[in-house]
């Protein structure tokens, strides 16, 4: 066997296989759809053992590209697997089907002749692709079959120079739906509800400019669970069983469970918060503002929104924004800039100001030509420096093998009355002397703007000790020295 069938063999394995056809319990007339058994999606992850056989120990699939384009969304895989990498580029199209769009190739594996040792990667598209499953269809009914007649180009890089070659791929892959055995009993648990896929591969690849050839005929399995994916892979005489994994951002399976934060508090210099904090109306001369919204996010931006009424024009939307940033004094400095057109006239809005904790007015200059006014916006600060967070509960968000894991929570963080959804993640690493450490890093949601570091050593509930918490609120980075009263709310498994 050539080293293009070892290669195929392994990325086409690593992709659909168990290491034996299974049969089982799911009822023949079963109708399902590919996508309720093979759920992809950014971010998705399969981490297995090994079960039988002489492979590596440890196999890890992931989605690491995700498309949307005219025809469906298209997810690649990345799969590493000893000294091969491989992509497989699939398609859920918009009818609902499963297809095999292209496959990305490790030419050093595809082909024994090529001179010099060269790097490159082609990439072997499907023209037609490759229909892997209908929209809907019958498990133990559903066969189809794909000629294949098709080639690619690739650029070798050579020490040499460059070197262009024309790979030709000739051939069928067919695929067959068919029950499998339920429940499938691995590491992350035993799954029910399953079905297997095959693929026949009968393929032949040439390259004339090296006269390189090889064929490759094989038929692969692979056992999918439902809401789960891949549970069972096989790879030449390996067998491995997942793990864990991750899907649409919930973990399944085997994830060791510690002790972790539900809630976080601690007190700070008492900063100003202006967030819905303006009343909804305000006039000045011919100048009436209505509906007024003010927003104030934890990032040091803010954002107001009126309508304004005129004797020129009424129902105008204005909207101007700007830093409002905390000061190390206790007050705000508010900056905000706009504009807006009544009729052929364009009117300019600012605000310049520092807000202190007793201020009750917002001071917004409207200028239009040379003639302004200021119109008077009442607001109602909120003064507080007592931090309060929730957490909906810390999950893990990666199945990769390792120490450190990811995981991550929505939450509230509350200053005062004020209440901000945040995004909290978490890197948490377990030590050889049986400590864990706790890296957090608190966002905004939508926000890519860090708002809260902090940092924990616990090896239970009992001794969870914050080492760091270092805030950003409004701008303004909080000394260690002025974080005081931390305390957090626990859970053990």
């Amino acid at each position: 066997m050539t080293r293009l069938v070892r290669g195929w063999m392994v990325m086409a394995l690593l992709w659909l296989g168990t290491a034996l056809p299974l049969v089982g319990d799911v009822a023949r007339a079963q109708t399902i759809s590919p996508v309720d058994y093979l759920p992809l999606g950014e971010g998705a992850e399969w981490q297995f053992d090994r079960v039988a056989g002489t492979g590596e120990s440890k196999l890890h699939l992931e989605i690491t590209e995700v498309n949307v384009t005219e025809t469906g969304t298209r997810y690649l895989f990345d799969i590493p697997v000893e000294d091969v990498h491989l992509g497989m580029r699939l398609e859920y199209a918009t009818d609902g089907s499963l297809v095999l769009r292209a496959i990305q190739i490790d030419l050093n594996e595809l082909l024994d002749d090529l001179p010099l040792d060269p790097g490159a990667t082609g990439e072997l598209q499907f023209v037609p692709p490759v229909l892997l499953g209908a929209p809907s269809l019958v498990v133990g009914n559903a066969v189809t079959v794909t000629p294949v007649d098709t080639d690619f180009e690739a650029e070798l890089d050579t020490s040499i120079g460059d070197v262009t070659v024309d790979v030709q791929v000739n051939g069928m892959v067919t695929s067959a739906w068919d029950p499998a055995t339920s429940p499938t009993v691995t590491p992350a648990g035993d799954f029910a509800d399953v079905v297997t896929l095959s693929l026949d591969l009968a393929l032949t690849f040439t390259e004339d400019e090296f006269d390189s050839e090889a064929t490759v005929n094989e038929r692969l399995t692979f056992v999918l669970g439902r809401g789960v994916g891949f549970v069972q892979v096989g790879i030449g005489d390996s067998t491995y069983a997942l793990n864990r994994a991750v899907v649409n951002g919930v973990p399944i399976g085997n994830f060791p469970q510690y002790e972790d934060i539900v809630g976080l508090a601690f007190t700070i210099p008492p900063v100003i918060c202006l967030e819905g904090r303006a009343r909804g109306e305000a006039t000045s001369g011919d100048f009436s503002l209505r509906d007024i919204r003010l927003t104030h996010a934890l990032t040091g931006k803010a954002q107001l929104d009126a309508v304004l009424d005129h004797p020129l024009a009424s129902g105008v939307a204005v909207s101007i924004d700007g830093p409002a940033k905390a000061r190390k004094d206790g007050r705000l400095k508010v900056e905000l800039e706009g504009k807006t057109v009544v009729l052929d006239q364009k009117v300019k809005f600012r605000v310049d100001q520092i807000v202190d904790p007793t201020s009750t007015i917002l001071d917004l200059t409207a200028k239009i030509g040379s003639a302004s006014v200021v119109i008077p916006i009442g607001i109602e600060p909120v003064v507080s420096g007592a931090v309060d967070i929730g957490l909906d509960g810390l999950v893990d968000q990666s199945a990769e093998p390792g120490t450190e894991r990811k995981l991550v929570s929505d939450g509230r963080l509350r200053i005062g009355d004020v209440e901000y959804p945040v995004v909290v993640k978490e890197k948490l690493k377990a030590k050889k002397d049986g400590t864990r450490s706790h890296v957090y890093t608190f966002k905004p949601t939508g926000s890519d703007t860090v708002v809260l570091h902090a940092e924990a050593t616990s090896t239970s509930a009992a001794d969870f000790t914050f080492s760091k918490v270092k805030p950003t609120f409004f701008k303004r980075e909080i000394p260690k020295s002025e974080v005081t009263g931390v305390t957090a709310d626990v859970v053990q498994p």
